[in-house]
């Protein structure tokens, strides 16, 4: 049987469209549009001696536009040491800046969250830190008012073991709302999701999708994204064999609610896995991780991710930069696949100078004149240092 003009004009179209190739930036120095992203009036931690700290730097960014006043939102991880005495223990502050100009300067203007000084409430007389870190938010302007709403990762820093020693069972995720992205920092009521493995002590509600019932998990990277009435959550599922992360169970899942009452009130509802391990090796990893869920300069649903691999000689996790995906439905929990049934890969971000652990965790909004951001490291058994740069690209 014939096939159609139409059709095969359809078909010509796909095939043109499969072939052109994926936008990519290595972003290393010299790369055109990467440079790092400085912030009038912040700077990476230093030691009180006045040397550079092995752990410090900004990371995991998270850029919006506030829709009341036109000015870009940047909220960023700031790792740091706290000292008592000659001991110290390591802290992330979650830190923010504004831009009124499109993104090409920044001005630091407070800090959202510090960690907080507290015993463990799993493991009585424990001392130590209650860690913030990898904020995700989102403004909607309804009529006259706007609303923000924000998720963060909290885990507990043992006073004695640090990084190291960090429990499993202390992750867990809050969300909250404000008017005002300075207001959340005041929000007192949250909604505290946790894993199968986080312990009932830290009073967070067990989200269990059906595909990880019986699994020893914990979720981690939340990101957040208002649609259609509800407040969606993506969610990196960190699951566990012994000691081993278990890998092909390491997927992406998605929860949302109606936003009925208070935070602590709301009732999260399971839409499905938006990310299965047979994607992740479609995309060159055992996994992806580093999530965010944003919007592209045609409004297009974008879902910015790290393909993963466990390296267990080094008993870390290698991330290879940042792929960018084009997801077809948060409600259904779909990616985007070509007429050929591959993922749609609408951009990759890659820093070939980066050491055997590489560097992730990225973040976009298409006002910015920055284009995407990533969040170059250097990370080894006693250093963990980081830049948030600027990229250029612009899905």
């Amino acid at each position: 049987m014939r096939r159609s003009v139409a059709s095969l004009l359809l078909s010509l179209a796909a095939a043109l469209a499969f072939a052109q190739p994926v936008p990519s930036v290595d972003c290393v120095p010299g790369a055109p549009g990467c440079e790092p992203l400085r912030i009038r009036g912040d700077a990476p931690y230093i030691l009180p001696n006045g040397k550079p700290s092995p752990f410090s730097g900004f990371a995991d960014p998270c850029l919006r536009r506030d829709p009341e006043d036109g000015t870009l939102v940047l909220a960023y991880s700031w790792p740091h040491f706290i000292f008592e005495g000659k001991e110290h223990i390591p802290g992330v502050s979650l830190k923010y800046a504004v831009s009124k100009d499109e993104g090409r300067t920044w001005e630091h203007r407070g800090i959202l969250w510090e960690p907080e000084a507290r015993s463990n409430p799993a493991r009585s007389g424990m001392p130590g830190l209650l860690d913030h870190e990898t904020i995700s938010f989102w403004p909607v302007r309804e009529g006259e008012a706007t609303r923000w709403f924000a998720a963060r990762l909290n885990y507990f820093v043992p006073r004695s073991g640090g990084y190291a020693a960090r429990p499993n069972d202390s992750f867990h995720i809050s969300v909250t709302e404000a008017d005002s992205f300075a207001g959340l920092m005041k929000a007192r009521d949250w909604s505290r999701l946790g894993g199968s493995l986080t312990h009932p002590a830290w009073k967070a509600y067990a989200l269990v999708p059906p595909e990880l019932k019986g699994a020893y998990f914990f979720w981690n990277e939340p990101s957040v994204l208002y649609e259609g009435g509800r407040l969606y959550l993506i969610l990196v599922a960190f699951v566990y064999q012994g000691a081993d992360p278990d890998m092909p169970r390491n997927e992406v899942f998605v929860y949302s609610t109606l936003l009925e009452g208070r935070p602590s009130s709301w009732v999260w509802e399971y839409e499905g896995r938006l990310v299965s391990s047979a994607d992740a090796r479609e995309l060159g990893g055992q996994r992806l991780s580093q999530t965010e869920v944003t919007r592209g300069t045609d409004g297009r649903l974008l879902l910015l991710a790290t393909p993963d691999d466990w390296v267990p000689g080094l008993r870390d996790f290698n991330h290879k930069g940042t792929v960018i995906l084009e997801i077809e439905s948060l409600e259904r929990s779909a990616l985007r696949r070509d007429a050929e049934g591959r993922l749609v890969v609408l951009g990759r971000i890659t820093a070939s100078d980066a050491g055997p652990l590489g560097s992730a965790a990225a973040s976009y909004d298409p006002s910015s004149a920055t284009g995407v951001l990533l969040t170059r490291r250097k990370k080894d058994a006693g250093t963990l240092t980081a830049e948030i740069w600027t990229t250029g690209l612009r899905p």
